[in-house]
């Protein structure tokens, strides 16, 4: 994927390599902007390299946006109660999600049609943290129940599933202290493709707006436990896990951004 993204940007250098050489416009100017959007918000700077390119490079961060849910064990306590010697008293058990997502960037933005100067084709990656959501249960031990629960399984070869809380395709097992979490890890490197309208850097006016829509590549999200363990997804369908069940499906992030820049000179 790496080796695509490279050749196409290094294809649209190519095309306007000839007028690059003569244009007067290669990185005579430089703007900053201040962006908002999917990917969160973020500053960056960028110069044109010639009449047809404009480069990007800047940082986005997704700010600690917490949310609380509930999960739901995989198996009804009608089912495992009559086994313990000590009853499940709960059903939900409460869960606090946080978004945790910080990228550079580094793009290319290519104005291939005349007639529409502010029409825009780009190319680029985004790029760093890997773990993008994490969840956790907010009551301290409130799983231990269900620890004992899966210790008398295995001891006496019960045949009932392992217990845990179903998010999404996956299920979370407790640790030893009857906690769980998990975190939703993408690739650190994540192509990007997209179209516009609006230039990074004003042509005529000192301040102007750009609106981007595209899609970040980051692969196939893994979800890792709190030991570290990358869990196997499963059909249990759970329906509750908030963004984290969302997001777990998702190859492809959507890149929606809004950008306000202002020419420095």
């Amino acid at each position: 994927m790496k080796k695509i993204f490279l050749t196409l940007i290094v294809a649209i250098m190519g095309t306007t390599g000839v007028s690059a050489q003569t244009d007067t416009r290669l990185f005579n100017h430089l703007s900053v902007g201040l962006n908002v959007g999917t990917p969160g918000i973020g500053a960056d700077i960028a110069m044109p390299a010639t009449r047809w390119l404009e480069v990007e490079a800047g940082v986005h961060i997704m700010p600690k946006i917490k949310y609380n849910t509930n999960l739901h064990l995989n198996l009804p306590t009608s089912t495992i109660n009559p086994y313990l010697p000590q009853p499940i008293d709960f059903n939900d058990v409460p869960i606090q999600g946080k978004l945790n997502m910080l990228n550079g960037k580094v793009l290319v933005n290519f104005f291939p049609i005349p007639s529409l100067s502010n029409f825009h084709i780009t190319v680029g990656a985004y790029f760093g943290k890997s773990e993008v959501v994490e969840v956790y249960n907010t009551i301290d031990g409130q799983l231990l129940p269900v620890n004992q629960a899966n210790t008398l399984i295995k001891d006496n070869g019960w045949d009932i599933d392992e217990i845990g809380l179903q998010l999404g395709n996956y299920l979370l097992t407790p640790d030893a202290n009857g906690n769980a979490s998990a975190k939703l890890r993408t690739k650190s490197f994540k192509p990007y493709v997209g179209l516009g309208f609006g230039r990074a850097v004003p042509k005529h006016k000192r301040v102007s707006f750009k609106f981007d829509l595209g899609a970040m590549f980051w692969g196939t999200p893994q979800v890792i436990d709190h030991n570290g363990q990358d869990l196997i997804k499963q059909d249990w369908d759970g329906k509750d896990g908030g963004a984290f069940r969302i997001i777990s499906k998702l190859k492809v992030y959507p890149v929606l951004n809004f950008r306000i820049c202002g020419r420095i000179f």
